[in-house]
């Protein structure tokens, strides 16, 4: 990387400013500013070549260009190492410019001082996001800066690589700037999208706006069609989009002959999962996982929504169906408050995003696998109890953790019967939730039903507690430094146990 020549300075936080200048000046580095950052940088005694220079064009529409234009915009993206590019960019009489500093108009701290609707629109940057989006991309010739906190190591950098920066630095610098105009375009789009009318009638409680952003890459819950009922809350959507990960992932497991399923869940839990040979059996299944909690909960059926499923339904409060599609007739004898989306069963590729004070977390989405599996107990599991497990464990992974799902198998057809989760210790799944339900239903006999964890026992009191209640069969990740004494108490209680090697929190 040849060192750093020539410098596109336009900043609408000036803290730092002056200091970057000197080191640039020490350099050697052509300072090129627009507006306010080059009245700035010339009134503190520095030569600073003006953008309109470069693009022969002054400001014009009362600030509203600066910066974009054909001559600036080459001189950040042509590829240096490019022998082709490098010849056009001669005749086009075009030279390049090797570090960009940009930050953005403050459209954020518009919106914070509740400014009104012009003064927002105005603080909506341009040209800053455009020269941003044109180093980030060219980041193996260009670097880039847009935040004052990172003059420091920049500085550095000039220091320890003779004035320029190593490709590290400059692609860390290009993942920072893209992040920045991601958060400024969601800004942006949020604003308006409340200012179109197109919001949620409430967050999670009346006193919270809320409205959704539908990814235009992808296609998902966001898109599916509203056939009929009342508008999809902000709870109504979280609950569905649960809903429909859950019926996805048991979908998926079966292959390419999956059997009607049906998953019942209420606020942000599954209470209910089956797999039947008919779609009504398997709606029943799931809605007797949990009566009580199924009241008012969101249904989602990987098969069409017949009349008679419908007229399931007719005595039942639901808030939402989901499903592939609705037969003629179906919808007429669904409550008419009763929204009704029709639903993909592929699940989306992507990354799962929440938001944290400040930020955005970010990950991969959790993908369910059971081919790892490995019997560690003296006491094995047939074929049909290793599915039933894969199914157990598949219903942990869509529970809040701590998690522990009970699931039995009737030939070909599964089902959740009861769990546990939302708790700060397994135990307490099994002892405080599973027992008391197991009692409710009058269930006894467990010898043939898998306890399912979503991530390791850590001591054997689990083993110990799920045994006292005639557990047989426990499945779960392993991992755990007891795993030996776990094991050790599994082999004395009769149990047999297998070990996935992953583990599916979910919080």
């Amino acid at each position: 990387m040849n060192p750093i020549r020539r410098a596109l300075l336009s900043v609408s936080d000036k803290t730092g400013l002056l200091e970057l200048a000197k080191i640039l000046s020490e350099q050697k580095v052509e300072l090129i500013a627009s507006g306010g950052t080059a009245k700035a940088l010339a009134q503190a005694g520095f030569s600073v070549t003006p953008v309109e220079a470069l693009s022969g064009k002054g400001e014009a529409f009362q600030g509203r260009m600066k910066t974009i234009s054909f001559e600036i915009a080459s001189a950040l993206l042509f590829r240096r190492e490019d022998p082709q590019d490098q010849e056009q960019a001669r005749s086009l009489g075009i030279e390049a410019i090797d570090l960009v500093v940009v930050n953005l108009y403050p459209f954020h701290e518009t919106l914070k001082n509740q400014a009104g609707f012009e003064e927002c629109i105005e603080n909506i940057d341009i040209g800053g996001p455009t020269m941003l989006r044109a180093a980030a991309k060219n980041f193996r010739s260009v670097t880039l800066l847009c935040e004052p906190t990172q003059y420091t190591e920049f500085m550095q950098e000039l220091k320890a690589n003779n004035g320029s920066t190593s490709f590290e630095f400059r692609q860390k610098c290009a993942m920072r700037g893209y992040t920045m105009t991601a958060f400024y375009d969601m800004a942006i789009a949020g604003y308006l999208t409340q200012k179109s009318g197109e919001t949620l009638r409430y967050g999670e409680n009346p006193h919270q706006q809320a409205f959704v952003m539908k990814d235009p890459f992808q296609d998902g819950l966001a898109h599916a069609k509203s056939l009929q009922g009342k508008e999809m809350s902000y709870n109504n959507f979280l609950d569905s989009d649960f809903a429909l990960k859950t019926l996805q992932d048991a979908h998926a497991w079966q292959g390419a002959k999956a059997l009607p399923t049906a998953v019942v869940v209420k606020h942000n839990s599954p209470c209910g999962i089956a797999i039947a040979e008919t779609s009504l059996r398997a709606l029943e299944k799931a809605w007797k996982g949990d009566e009580k909690s199924s009241f008012g909960g969101i249904i989602a059926l990987n098969f069409p929504v017949t009349e008679e499923i419908a007229q399931y339904f007719s005595d039942k409060f639901v808030e939402v169906i989901l499903a592939p599609s609705f037969e003629s007739g179906a919808r007429d004898k669904l409550k008419k408050n009763c929204r009704v989306l029709e639903i993909g069963l592929n699940p989306s590729v992507g990354w799962h995003l929440r938001s944290i004070e400040g930020g955005v977390l970010v990950q991969q989405s959790d993908a369910f696998s059971f081919n790892d599996l490995k019997v560690v107990t003296e006491k094995s599991f047939s074929p049909e109890k290793l599915r039933l497990a894969a199914f157990a464990m598949l219903a942990a992974k869509n529970l809040k953790s701590n998690a522990i799902s009970l699931c039995r198998q009737q030939g070909t057809e599964f089902e959740l019967v009861t769990m546990g989760s939302g708790q700060t210790n397994r135990i307490d799944c099994i002892e405080k939730l599973i027992t008391s339900r197991l009692q409710d239903k009058g269930i006894s006999d467990l010898s043939d039903y898998v306890l399912a964890s979503d991530a390791f026992f850590p001591f054997a009191d689990s083993v110990q507690v799920a045994a006292k209640l005639g557990v047989k069969y426990i499945v779960q990740p392993g991992g755990s430094v007891k795993d030996s004494d776990v094991i050790a108490e599994a082999n004395k209680l009769g149990v047999a146990m297998v070990l996935t090697g992953r583990r599916h929190f979910l919080h």
